[in-house]
């Protein structure tokens, strides 16, 4: 029986190609990137499925193993590369074990494929409109449209279901309500209403004037609350990025004058606020990323941190923290590239300073966005951390007994 071995120029071409692929997957997961939008959608994309890395990482071991003596360059080269990959591709699960165990949850590989949390448009059979606000003479001369999409579980009589006001995100000046729809019907399952809503984007917005449409979407909510049978004293402000920052700053300055609500409310108090690798100091964030060199953040801002202190530190949690803001969890991943995870850490130890009800979860190897592999390790760990948070609040507003 005769073997078949490939031509020698052959060989060297196909470890060359499987080092060269295993090498940019393993640089696609770890190293800073540019923020070119392919790119950045790739990488969160690797990143987010790493046990996508583990066929080309052992395919590059069993090529090199295979040529090792007659092309040992070669073969070193892609089994160097190759191994980097298999780190990057096992590694995120052995870390994320220990913190999935101390969150109650133990991972499942096979719901490692789940599905993808994100959708590109809005669910418009779903959609209202909950504010008209800015108005502009030209654009918009009777107020722009603010627009929810309504989440809500069926009324039931003498029953107020808790609900939770999503805010999505973006960068501030792009994403859309019911971006990340995963989430709502994970919180729908546990018997929350989930409003999604949309607030306005820059450059034609300021940070504060989305931090407004939060409060009035939370006021909203609370004012229609009989209508969807929900109970206003059980309302969670949650959101992702960008959306997370205009969560926690809009919960943390409830109340200021300075940031108010950018419609009529009697209030946008909520009785808790969850932030998914939120920005929560706006100076440092931006002094830190790329976004020091993105024009949008002046007009983000109203300016720059010389000349608006004040404006970014009313969009900045973690310079708003006393002892009375809501109860707060924040999940944040240690390998972020966005966001860094110094921002989480920071206000998570600025909370505990002062002795604000606060739970950090830092979530192993996820970068930003890990939710959007909804069975990732990430996620896994990030649902069941959320709902001990909902069971913690459920506990300090009803102590002594379950509500119903």
């Amino acid at each position: 029986m005769t073997s078949v071995v490939p031509p020698p120029g052959v060989t060297r071409v196909l470890l060359l190609a499987t080092g060269l692929l295993n090498a940019a997957l393993a640089v696609l997961v770890a190293a800073p990137l540019p923020r070119i939008p392919l790119l950045v959608l790739v990488a969160a994309a690797i990143t987010s499925w790493g046990l996508l890395l583990l066929p080309p990482g052992l395919l590059g071991l069993a090529g090199a193993a295979f040529a090792g003596r007659r092309h040992p360059w070669c073969a070193g080269l892609a089994a160097l590369a190759s191994f980097a990959a298999l780190v990057y591709g096992v590694m995120p699960y052995a870390a994320a074990y220990d913190t999935a165990r101390h969150q109650g949850q133990d991972l499942v590989p096979a719901r490692y494929f789940d599905g993808v949390n994100y959708a590109k448009v809005p669910d418009r059979a779903r959609t209202l409109t909950y504010a008209r606000v800015g108005r502009d003479r030209r654009a918009h001369p009777e107020g722009q449209k603010l627009r929810l999409d309504l989440w809500a579980l069926p009324k039931r009589a003498a029953v107020r279901r808790p609900a939770v006001v999503w805010v999505h995100g973006g960068g501030w000046n792009k994403g859309h309500r019911s971006q990340t729809p995963e989430w709502n019907r994970w919180f729908n399952a546990r018997g929350w209403s989930v409003f999604d809503i949309d607030y306005r984007l820059a450059p034609g917005a300021t940070q504060l004037d989305q931090i407004g449409d939060v409060k009035c979407a939370v006021g909203w909510v609370r004012r229609h609350a009989r209508v969807y049978g929900i109970d206003p004293d059980r309302l969670l402000l949650a959101g992702s990025s960008a959306g997370g920052n205009l969560a926690l700053s809009a919960a943390y300055t409830e109340g200021d004058g300075r940031v108010p609500a950018s419609c009529k409310v009697r209030s946008s108090s909520v009785s808790g606020v969850l932030s998914l690798y939120g920005p929560t100091d706006m100076r440092r964030l931006i002094a830190g990323t790329a976004l020091r060199r993105d024009p949008m953040i002046p007009l983000l801002m109203g300016g720059s941190a010389a000349t608006a202190p004040a404006r970014y530190r009313l969009g900045s949690p973690a310079r708003l923290v006393r002892g009375d803001v809501p109860p707060t969890l924040l999940l944040h991943g240690s390998a972020d590239r966005a966001v860094p995870v110094a921002q989480a850490r920071e206000l998570a130890r600025r909370l505990k300073e002062v002795g604000a009800p606060a739970t950090y979860v830092e979530l192993p190897w996820a970068d930003h966005c890990f939710d959007v592999n909804w069975g990732g390790w990430g996620s896994q760990i990030a649902r069941a951390a959320t709902e001990r948070f909902l069971k913690i609040l459920d506990r300090s507003l009803y102590p002594g007994k379950v509500p119903a």
